[in-house]
């Protein structure tokens, strides 16, 4: 287990938050990005679930949870920051929550609990995965994705160059191994994991690959200072699906 040590608490979290929403729709070149990778986050998770009650932590606008087709999910979010969840209500019809997940109360249960960029955000992750274990169903599911890999090759490598170690709002850098002994405890069981790279709009082998192992001799030669930012990489981003127990 990675974490920032200090890192901001859940008051300090809601101010850095307070206009991320407006920062994320400016951000055309992510945006374009993002919109490639959620019908693929969608479609691998579809394998295990196709249909049933939605959730997604973090929804922010709503845009990851569009693309679920409404005639077989019912969606539904949970944000932060109310300007996202009026986006999503406006744009998609997606009612979504606002507040911080592990204090609010729910009265239904979920067959399917996602999040995606998400667990990393939050300075107490072990009380969002206890609240996800609560609000699935017996037999659901919860899926975790674009999160990044404390124990990805590219971190060992890069450390604090690693392009996803971002110390305000990125706190803890997980495995899925790590996760899966927390919610093991939980009633959760893991059913599959990927690493998505080359299907992503993000990766570039050939120079990705050139620039890593330039880098790994510059770190031979004691010329770490010459290193760059990372670039994208095999194992950096986890995704993976776990089961309650019936």
């Amino acid at each position: 287990m990675i974490s920032v040590n200090p890192h901001l608490n859940e008051e300090g979290l809601a101010k850095l938050y307070e206009n991320y929403f407006s920062y994320r729709l400016d951000d055309k070149n992510s945006f374009e990005k993002r919109k490639i990778m959620y019908p693929i986050d969608r479609d691998w998770i579809s394998k295990f679930i196709n249909k049933g009650k939605v959730l997604d932590v973090g929804s922010s606008g709503g845009q990851f949870l569009s693309t679920f087709d409404p005639k077989k999910w019912e969606r539904y979010g949970v944000e932060i920051d109310k300007n996202a969840a009026e986006y999503a209500k406006k744009e998609y019809s997606i009612p979504v929550r606002v507040g911080y997940f592990p204090e609010l109360d729910f009265q239904e249960k979920f067959d399917l609990v996602m999040m995606r960029g998400v667990i990393e955000h939050f300075s107490d992750p072990i009380s969002v995965l206890k609240k996800c274990s609560e609000v699935l169903k017996p037999g659901g599911y919860l899926f975790i994705t674009a999160t990044p890999a404390g124990d990805s090759f590219a971190f060992y490598i890069y450390r604090e160059k690693w392009h996803l170690f971002t110390p305000l709002d990125h706190l803890h850098f997980f495995s899925v191994d790590l996760i899966s002994k927390v919610l093991n405890k939980l009633g959760l069981y893991l059913i599959d994991r990927h690493y998505q790279y080359e299907e992503t709009p993000y990766a570039n082998p050939k120079e990705d690959y050139a620039k890593i192992k330039k880098d790994i001799l510059l770190l031979h030669s004691g010329k770490h200072d010459q290193i760059d930012i990372s670039p994208s990489f095999p194992g950096s981003i986890m995704t993976a699906v776990w089961k309650k127990k019936s």
